[in-house]
């Protein structure tokens, strides 16, 4: 349950949520299960606080500090998290459907079994992040850095990766149906147990990368050949 003076805290505006944020630096918000709908506080400190299962849907945190925030089964869809810092949250289970998170910094975050699908994530960092059976289907993720995060059992399914960097990152049963991964980087990955039907893949770095017979590529696709030709089929 939130606590109610917190709640009133936040609805209480930016200029005056930021000064008590000055005076009081060591207090952890408990927002658990709060109707916070719609509130905007671009550049917010939230470090820490207890958002679980509150709903934060169409709320403003562009530039907001989130850093090790529980958020876990919050509802944030369509809220704006541009640029916000999210390391070490905590958003497993969470409905982050059409969020925009663009550049966000969600290094060493769990997002196990979250709803990330038709998301603006352009040069998200998902560095070390756990994406344990996340959905990210039809997300925008050009440019995004995936290194050394855990795409266990995630989906990709018709999601934009051009341009990404999934070096070091495993991935066992992560679906990739019709997703474009060009121009990516796949250095000491682990690509056992994954599958690219239909995906389209060229001009990659399978350097030091790791393969077998559960792999599933495109047909037609060498995985030993980097060359221009598409293959998507």
């Amino acid at each position: 349950m939130a606590n109610q003076e917190h709640v009133k805290l936040l609805k209480s505006g930016p200029a005056v949520f930021a000064a008590r944020s000055n005076e009081h630096t060591d207090t952890m918000l408990d927002l658990a299960g709060a109707d916070l709908s719609g509130i905007q506080l671009p550049g917010a400190g939230l470090r820490g606080a207890n958002l679980k299962g509150a709903d934060l849907s169409g709320a403003v945190l562009s530039g907001a500090s989130l850093a090790q925030a529980d958020l876990s089964n919050a509802n944030l869809e369509q809220a704006d998290l541009g640029r916000a810092v999210l390391t070490g949250a905590n958003l497993a289970g969470a409905n982050l459907t059409t969020v925009n998170f663009f550049w966000a910094d969600l290094k060493g975050a769990a997002l196990e079994r979250a709803i990330v699908t038709c998301c603006r994530m352009n040069r998200i960092n998902l560095i070390g992040a756990d994406l344990t059976g996340a959905d990210f289907s039809q997300s925008n993720m050009t440019e995004a850095d995936l290194r050394n995060a855990n795409l266990a059992g995630a989906r990709f399914q018709s999601t934009n990766l051009n341009g990404a960097d999934l070096s070091r990152a495993v991935m066992p049963g992560a679906d990739f149906t019709r997703a474009m991964i060009r121009d990516s980087m796949w250095v000491a990955a682990d690509l056992r147990g994954a599958n690219f039907p239909q995906t389209s893949l060229h001009r990659f770095d399978f350097t030091m990368a790791r393969w077998d017979e559960t792999t599933i590529f495109p047909a037609g696709f060498d995985p030993n050949n980097p060359g221009d030709r598409d293959v998507s089929n």
